[in-house]
């Protein structure tokens, strides 16, 4: 199983579960709760429930899951569906239970939040560790017994009976080598009691069952000698000489003999001698028989700086008592990141809980030829005492003898810089109560039953510790924000930081600022980070040139998006694959941890991995093919975006399209303006990206660019996105103009100026507006329109000219000119660009955008007075915006109660609100919720109804100062007139000087007026 510091398996927060469940995997997999028993369900259910539950409270990604419960010829096409739907089910079965869930969803996996005691592997498996324990702290042999005994009382059966995935036959194996260690354990605690006539026989029955165990048939040699047998503890022996002589045929003479514990019982009862109880046989040390000592780790690092909680897991994993016969935890990382160092450091620690030895490989993964495995085994068959001729050709009898040797030995095996899972199996040993600890570049995921660790960069504060015992902390001390700028551009990688330090200890007149100048230049930073024979860039060259072609590509175009992440759906497009084919990709790449993935379905880089694709991308890609990877990507979010447009407004794509430039790819669709939204938040920094490349590269076609920047502004209403909008908008339209692209010049003049009209920018905003116009051709919008725009008419002359394209882009640029004039108190100019807006988008046979042009237009209208015009055009603008719920249909009912107030309707104006308010709350439009709360708040002061206007406004008050302050104004105004009609003057008077301030800020006079008038009359 996987931690996560990237994903895939970390430890749970260690909140308490009412302790109603309880589990069996020793024999068929069992669940209760309650004390009755529950049906986990069918076999594949059972499946991922053992996985989970051998996860000990762990989190197992969906992967890893998987892989637990088919082989691989059995997966099904999508199993991470199929683990979801079992999982599902898993929880109906467990049932609900209070506070904390049972079996939670943790980023990509799962987790069974079950107390260890919960099930009944956590007893068997600690059952020895425990009776050591309780030896070593002054327990009788008789109490440690009763420990042993009860935890074989629990082997019901096979274990996982019924179970047949790779996991369940994992298990199996390393539970029945825990079950022999513990049948082994009691039985030489039998022999020390004495009080079991029958020994001699249930170990005889034993060694048929492990005829290779040692210490078993040293149990039967000795209870048959306290026997008085002793002529057949003498034949056991000669039994076992044989037996070995047999098994091990292929070995030396030296190798092929009882253990040097055995022949020592063997001798005594040969001598007749007293043999106590607690002379039990020893376990073989690997320097018996004049073996060589196996301590082969290699030397610590003297500067070892930091990782703190990664050594104690690691420590935590190798040395936890009783946990499984044979450990395997593995530790993947980017290159560079420290792994050797780690598991090194991690190994020395724990050393001597292995009294058997330690075994050490550099299998060099990441070479063009990696070390192969039957090369190493000869090693450790020598370090074991074989002499080269009894070294088998033979690689499965190599494999075969090296784990004979290490069955009842406790040894730990370092194997680093692992290239894949088969390189490392056959080094494993098969039973025994050794440790293997592995470090690979990448994920291991086909070692059954390993734990890993995911190590990732330093934090800065060990990065800086490091960086000051090479350089010298005094240095560092001198130059504080230069060391931190070292530590940043090394993206606090270790071996990165190694090589600058090191070139600054050899450079003592260097000043760090100087070199943070160097490391700068991207462009250079590569050729900074290299030093003597360590270089950052040869590391990564090493995993880089075990690429296949397709990898190599999507490693290198991944990197020229400049974009923190990327998500799976724009990968595709970019590398012009399809999703599936994409994640396969991707995920190879994450598995290599040359790729990142911190939750499904989003990729990013580590910094300076992205620094070394991009060099790499000069290097071994083209300029064309990226620009082409660009225009897919640009093409891909460009039909997305237009699909989020519609779908958060509600409307046919085409009324929201303002310049018509095609694009080719389907894009994605959305069930719901909030998915759609949602979609555009994460991919804001892609498509920005995009924006800025189009504007750089001259291939890419700027009028898609332009529309996404409209997209984005269309979208992501509101202040945190506008100052984006309006610099890249303006950066568009500079370069449009540059260029003569008269078209998309006007588009990003538009949304420039619509973006700047929101952020209170008013004079620069009406500057922009009427640029666009201008660019379109059109000299008639505000210079005076011309009849009823509520008539069904001419368009008129600013109708006509240019496509609907145009007449669009002008409409829009016209409504917003419009709200700026009415907010502004220019009522006849807001008419005029009403009007304009009304021709344009009826001529473009924009019906929606038509509505909503005359909802504005109408309570501009009822301004001057002119009330049955103001009446009709809302009440057509209401018909026009449709009939299904959509954002568009509650802004013309918007529109309509406002004019309808204006006419002094009430009840119908407070009708239409309450159905505009619903709308907006069923359609997540917070904004326009505000507007309504304020606009129903009126309402009720002007029907007298204030305590009720009170309430409303405060209600919407909180929703008002996260949309617009404009909004927060008007509710503060309308509660201050529903106070200070409830007697609450004080209140109502602080409420209209913040309302009166917001005005101010907003340059809306005629509001501010209003506000003005109020403060006078409840002075």
């Amino acid at each position: 199983m996987e931690t996560h510091g990237d994903s895939h398996v970390g430890s749970l927060p260690s909140e308490a579960v009412a302790p109603a469940f309880r589990f069996s995997l020793l024999g068929p997999v069992r669940a209760w709760r309650d004390g009755v028993e529950l049906r986990p369900g069918r076999r594949q259910q059972r499946e991922v429930l053992a996985v989970l539950l051998g996860a000990a409270r762990r989190t197992v990604s969906l992967p890893l899951i998987a892989e637990g419960v088919w082989d691989e010829a059995d997966r099904p096409s999508r199993p991470d569906h199929s683990v979801r739907t079992h999982v599902y089910r898993l929880r109906q079965a467990l049932g609900h239970t209070a506070g904390t869930p049972l079996l939670v969803t943790v980023g990509d996996g799962y987790a069974l939040r079950v107390p260890a005691g919960a099930v009944d592997t956590w007893e068997f498996e600690h059952a020895e560790a425990e009776a050591e324990r309780l030896r070593a702290a002054g327990g009788t042999a008789e109490q440690a017994r009763d420990v042993l005994s009860r935890a074989l009382a629990l082997w019901s059966a096979e274990p996982l009976a019924g179970l047949h995935g790779p996991h369940a036959r994992a298990e199996r194996e390393r539970l029945g080598a825990v079950r022999q260690s513990l049948l082994e354990a009691r039985l030489e605690l039998d022999a020390e009691i004495g009080d079991r006539p029958d020994l001699h026989a249930e170990a005889g029955d034993l060694v048929i069952e492990y005829p290779a165990s040692q210490r078993l048939r040293g149990v039967q040699m000795l209870a048959l000698y306290q026997a008085g047998r002793q002529a057949e503890a003498l034949s056991v022996y000669e039994d076992t000489r044989r037996f070995l002589e047999d098994r091990l045929a292929h070995l030396p003479q030296s190798g092929r003999r009882p253990s040097a514990a055995l022949r020592e019982l063997h001798q005594r009862i040969l001598r007749a001698e007293p043999v106590s109880g607690n002379g039990r046989p020893a376990r073989p040390a690997l320097d018996a028989d004049g073996v060589p000592g196996a301590h082969r780790l290699p030397p610590g690092i003297d500067d070892f700086t930091g990782r703190g909680e990664a050594v104690s897991a690691l420590t935590g994993m190798l040395t936890h008592p009783g946990t499984r016969a044979i450990v395997v935890s593995a530790v993947n990382g980017v290159p560079g990141v420290g792994k050797t160092a780690l598991a090194v450091h991690a190994a020395r620690q724990v050393a001597e809980r292995f009294p058997d030895g330690h075994l050490y490989a550099d299998l060099r993964g990441a070479d063009r030829e990696p070390l192969a495995a039957q090369t190493v085994l000869v090693s450790f068959l020598r370090i074991l005492g074989v002499a080269d001729g009894g070294i088998p050709d033979d690689v499965d009898e190599r494999i075969a003898l090296y784990r004979s040797l290490m069955a009842e030995r406790q040894v730990l095996v370092l194997l680093d810089n692992a290239a894949d899972d088969d390189q490392v199996q056959p080094l494993v040993p098969g039973s025994g109560r050794s440790a293997v600890l592995v470090t690979s570049r990448a994920r291991l995921t086909g070692l059954a039953g390993a734990q890993h660790l995911r190590l990732d960069v330093m934090r800065p504060g060990e990065a800086l510790e490091l960086l000051g015992r090479i350089v010298g902390e005094r240095r560092c001390a001198a130059e504080p924000e230069a060391a931190a700028d070292i530590v940043t551009a090394c993206s606090r990688l270790p071996l990165a930081i190694r090589v600058i330090a090191s070139r600054l200890a050899a450079e003592p007149g260097t000043a760090l600022s100087a070199m943070v100048r160097r490391l700068g230049d991207e462009h250079r930073r590569l050729n900074e980070l290299s030093t003597g024979e360590l270089a950052v860039e040869a590391t990564f060259e090493l995993s880089y040139s075990k690429l296949s072609p397709e990898q190599g590509r999507a490693f290198r175009l991944l990197s020229a998006v400049e974009a923190p992440d990327l998500g799976l759906h724009c990968a595709a497009a970019l590398l012009g694959r399809d999703p599936r084919t994409t994640e396969d990709l991707l995920e190879s790449l994450v598995d290599l941890n040359l790729v990142e993935s911190r939750r499904m379905g989003r990729y990013h880089f580590h910094d300076l991995v992205r620094v070394f694709a991009r060099a790499r991308n000069t290097r071994d890609g083209s300029p064309a093919a990226t620009s082409r990877a660009f225009a897919r990507l640009l093409d891909f979010c460009l039909a997305t975006a237009r699909a989020a447009d519609a779908a958060s407004h509600s409307v046919d794509p085409t009324e929201r399209r303002l310049i018509d430039v095609p694009v080719t790819a389907a894009g994605l669709r959305f069930g719901s303006a909030q998915a759609a939204t949602d979609w555009m938040h994460e991919e804001i920094p892609v498509q920005q990206a995009l924006i800025d490349r189009a504007c750089a590269d001259e291939s890419l076609p700027l009028a898609q660019a332009t529309d996404l920047v409209d997209k984005l502004n269309n979208v992501l209403p509101g202040t945190s996105h506008q100052t984006g909008v309006i610099a890249q908008a303006g950066r568009v339209a500079a370069v449009a103009a540059a260029r003569g692209d008269r078209t998309s010049e006007a588009l990003a003049r538009y949304v420039c100026g619509n973006a700047l009209w929101h952020t209170n920018a008013f004079a620069e905003a009406e500057s922009e507006l009427r640029r666009s116009i201008a660019l379109c051709g059109d000299t008639a919008g505000g210079s005076g329109g011309s009849g009823n725009a509520g008539d069904s008419g001419e368009a008129g002359d600013s109708g006509e000219a240019g496509d609907s394209g145009d007449a669009r882009l002008r409409g829009w640029a016209h409504l917003t000119l419009c709200a700026g004039a009415r907010v502004g108190g220019r009522t006849d100019e807001a008419v005029e660009h009403g009007e304009a807006a009304v021709r344009l988008f009826r001529s473009a046979r924009a019906g929606t955008a038509e509505g909503t042009a005359l909802g504005e237009l109408a309570f501009n209208y009822a301004r001057q007075e002119r009330l049955a015009e103001a009446r009709t055009a809302a009440e057509q603008g209401a018909r026009l915006v449709g009939r299904e719920p959509s954002v568009s249909k509650a802004i013309g009912l918007y529109y309509l109660a406002r004019v309808l107030r204006l006419c002094d309707d009430v009840s119908g104006a407070l009708h239409h609100a309450q159905e505009a308010l619903e709308l907006f709350r069923s359609l997540n439009v917070p904004a326009f919720q505000a507007a309504t709360g304020a606009l129903i708040a009126d309402l009720h002061v002007q029907a007298g109804r204030h305590r009720l206007a009170a309430d409303v406004a405060e209600t919407f008050l909180p929703v008002a100062r996260t949309t617009s302050g404009m909004l927060e104004a008007s509710l503060l105004r309308a509660l201050a007139r529903g106070l200070a009609h409830l007697g609450q003057l004080a209140r109502a008077r602080t409420c209209l000087e913040a309302a009166l301030g917001l005005f101010e800020q907003r340059q809306a006079q005629a509001d501010a007026d209003q506000t003005r008038a109020l403060l006078v009359e409840f002075g």
